[in-house]
């Protein structure tokens, strides 16, 4: 069973207390004082711990806690309509190790009632944290306010620069380095955003050999990097 606490406060030898959202956990999953569990933080720690109670409240002992370095950064930008499926996206990246993701404002999503918006990454950013309980990774994924195209474009990316593209070139088969890969919504981006992302310096990828949806493509190209990582692996 994993656990997470607060970034950087784990410590051994400390005695943390546990959220409500971890307590629930806990009653679900039929918890016992003195039992021991795994802990992570979102922040690189990976730790174990024993249970503790007094009273109603759940707390962690800690016994040993390690710190992993950055891995490379893998971040997702998607034009993003609907905050649902936007939200099974969250979860997913975070799984296949992306370590951010964008809501990006394009000409097709402006003005969609159900899309991702400013007030909705907070609850975005807990569904990324929680998804490391199942995966064990010790980053979370950081979930960054939407931001329109053309700013995106605006600020040059770190490394591999890849617009998601059926006519584009397939993926290298190893890759290392920093990845931003940009998903358009669904419709695709407009031929004057395509455009503009060339000019950019975005080379066109190719994820699959048929149309993805947004989140469908998003998730290929996290795939595809952690496969092609793993390969370049020493």
């Amino acid at each position: 069973m994993r656990v997470l606490v607060p970034a950087g406060s784990a410590v051994p030898g400390a005695v943390l207390p546990l959220d409500d959202d971890e307590a629930h956990h806990l009653r679900v999953r039929r918890a016992e004082a003195g039992q021991e569990v795994e802990l992570r933080d979102g922040a690189g720690m990976s730790g174990t711990a024993q249970l503790e109670r007094e009273g109603g409240r759940w707390m962690v002992r800690v016994t040993a806690a390690t710190h992993a370095p950055h891995p490379a950064p893998l971040v997702l930008a998607v034009g993003a309509g609907d905050k649902e499926r936007f939200t099974w996206l969250v979860e997913k990246a975070a799984e296949l190790g992306a370590t951010a993701i964008v809501p990006i404002e394009t000409e097709r999503t402006a003005g969609v009632a159900a899309g991702v918006q400013g007030r909705h990454a907070l609850r975005l950013g807990r569904r990324a944290l929680d998804s490391i309980k199942q995966s064990g990774a010790r980053w979370a994924m950081e979930v960054r306010a939407p931001v329109s195209l053309p700013a995106f474009l605006g600020a040059r990316a770190d490394g591999h620069a890849w617009i998601a593209d059926p006519e584009g070139a397939p993926p290298p088969a190893a890759i290392d380095g920093a990845v931003t890969v940009l998903v358009g919504p669904e419709g695709g981006f407009t031929a004057a955003e395509r455009a503009a992302a060339a000019s950019a310096g975005w080379q066109p990828v190719r994820l699959a050999p048929h149309v993805l949806r947004f989140e469908t493509a998003a998730i290929a190209a996290a795939a595809c990097i952690a496969a092609a990582r793993e390969r370049t692996a020493p």
